[in-house]
């Protein structure tokens, strides 16, 4: 199927208002072909031009002059020694020469304008600027419905609720789903849009399968939750329609290349890059909105463990250092003479740190999104005391050891040292 049949069907899944928005690639293609019969009847055949990559007496340039607004495209050929022209090449210079101007000896540079090819820019940039008109009206739209979905999560999800748990399921799944990989990586393509539209679904399908949408118990938070969604697939959407024309440009420009032997692939995008159609960072932006407005709503408890113990960092001790641990594996650290900060090696960071240290504000935040967490990270400090006091107890009601020492064959035994335990 030929890529203009292609988008036609492609644009079928996006939004009907959206689509008169697409390059119209089958007009730039018919428009290609009056680039040709201009550059045919100047005597610059496809076949002429491609002789002059071999040809060290002339150098074609093809440069874009003017702005975004109002490209001109124009042919630059340089004869650095006209009298090496071979005579078949000849009458085809002089229907280019202007007709003031002769072959001689000196150097020579040769403008063509073309008329049809400026036509054919113009077209094209009109279409990226009507596309980028929709993008700044859809852009707009999406921004603010992230804003009013922020207002309703930041109640529905706060830890006065029932279903701050049930969020943090779901935007830990939403994490797992990796819907914008490719975006949050810089590494967009335009052929990525299926990735996400394939991760859209099994995040879908696996919040059904889960019952994410059951532990919701309050009406907010389930109307919140289909305006989530929906915001993902208008941006899913959003990639499609610009993957659709990044596609489209890409592919025109190429046919360019191949029925004109020029290099608008690698000219064009340098000269129009300002035009909004070329912003890379477009996607990029709009998935922070959802990152940093939406899904940092509910903290999760990974950003807050201990990097020693791998859990909640429970009743946190802030060293001089910026680092944080939970107050079980710093005195185990100091049990163990290990007195600099695990993380940046400070030299007695461990060792300065008391009760002053401990980050009450951190604290406060910790007991309020993290009730369970900390009960089950009371559970293990308890369990783990436990088991060392036991420890203690077993070492210090074992009867002394006598030491014997032989001495000429006779074992003469030492008194036994008194015990060091205090058994409180």
């Amino acid at each position: 199927m030929k890529f203009g049949k292609q988008m036609e069907t492609a644009a079928n899944d996006l939004p009907e208002n959206w689509r008169p928005y697409l390059i119209h690639y089958k007009t730039l293609k018919k428009s290609i072909r009056l680039v040709v019969d201009e550059l045919e009847s100047r005597g610059l055949s496809t076949e002429w031009i491609n002789t002059l990559d071999t040809d060290q007496a002339m150098r074609l340039d093809y440069i874009f002059d003017g702005d975004v607004k109002d490209p001109h495209p124009f042919i630059k050929i340089t004869i650095d020694d006209p009298t090496s022209i071979s005579s078949s090449e000849e009458p085809t210079i002089l229907k280019l020469i202007p007709i003031t101007e002769q072959l001689n000896t000196e150097p020579l540079s040769i403008k063509i304008e073309l008329v049809r090819d400026s036509e054919f820019f113009h077209l094209l940039l009109h279409e990226l600027s009507h596309a980028a008109a929709l993008h700044d009206v859809e852009k707009d739209r999406f921004i603010g419905n992230v804003d009013s979905l922020e207002e309703q999560l930041t109640i529905a999800a706060s830890p006065q609720k029932n279903d701050l748990y049930a969020w943090r399921e779901i935007f830990n799944l939403y994490m797992e789903a990796a819907i914008f990989k490719d975006v949050s990586q810089g590494q967009y393509s335009p052929h990525s849009y299926q990735r996400s539209q394939n991760q859209l679904q099994w995040f879908t399908t696996e919040l059904s399968r889960m019952n994410l949408t059951k532990k919701l118990s309050s009406r907010h938070s389930k109307k919140a939750l289909t305006q989530f969604m929906a915001i993902n697939a208008q941006l899913v959407h959003f990639k499609h329609f610009q993957s659709l024309n990044q596609t489209a440009m890409i592919k025109i420009l190429k046919k360019h290349d191949k029925r004109t032997s020029l290099s608008a692939t690698s000219e064009f995008p340098s000269f129009a890059k300002s035009n909004a159609i070329f912003v890379e960072g477009v996607l990029m932006s709009l998935y922070n909105a959802v990152q940093t407005k939406l899904i940092t709503i509910v903290p999760q408890p990974d950003d807050y463990d201990c990097p020693v113990c791998f859990s909640i960092a429970w009743r946190p001790i802030r060293l001089e250092c910026g680092h944080v641990f939970c107050v079980r594996c710093l005195i185990k650290a100091h049990k163990k003479r290990l007195y600099n900060c695990p993380i940046c090696r400070q030299e007695h960071a461990v060792g300065n740190a008391d009760a002053h240290n401990l980050d009450q504000k951190l604290q406060s935040f910790m007991l309020l999104y993290f009730p369970k967490e900390i009960k089950e990270k009371r559970k293990e400090n308890e369990r783990e005391q436990a088991t060392l006091n036991r420890q203690q107890h077993l070492k210090c009601s074992l009867p002394p050891r006598r030491l014997a020492t032989t001495i000429n064959h006779r074992v003469i035994t030492t008194p036994p040292r008194e015990s060091s335990c205090n058994i409180m």
